[in-house]
């Protein structure tokens, strides 16, 4: 009778917990890798700068923002969703990450007009 009340009161707390947070909050602790991954980085080409921060990419060039897209964070390589729809077939592109973020690098960068090194402008040089 004790162990069927304790499981009950444990499973209700659970999901008074789960309730309690919202679908936001669930995201980050899902995918804490993504939504921790920040910064402003800029290449050594022109004055394009790329921000990172909440699972959002922006690409600015000369102080415009041009576009916003969601991205992923998945061991070293980071993923940009470029499509707008599940119907569309669209690559996500692909970034690797170097160090702990400090560059990131890209193989198909050009096809969107992009530079394919990119630095975190508060990045602490690396001495390995």
């Amino acid at each position: 009778m004790h162990r069927q009340w304790f499981k009950t009161a444990i499973t209700l707390l659970l999901l008074a917990l789960l309730v309690a947070c919202s679908q936001e909050e669930l995201e980050r602790l899902a995918d804490r890798p993504t939504f921790s991954f920040e910064g402003k980085y800029d290449n050594q080409h022109n004055q394009d700068m790329l921000l990172f921060k909440d699972g959002e990419v922006a690409f600015e060039s000369n102080g415009t923002r041009l576009w916003q897209r969601s991205f992923i964070v998945k061991d070293n390589q980071l993923a940009i969703q470029f499509r707008q729809s599940s119907k569309e077939k669209r690559d996500d592109l692909v970034m690797r990450i170097h160090g702990g973020g400090e560059v990131l690098t890209c193989s198909a960068c050009a096809l969107y007009q992009m530079s394919h090194v990119w630095v975190r402008l508060d990045a602490d040089p690396q001495n390995n």
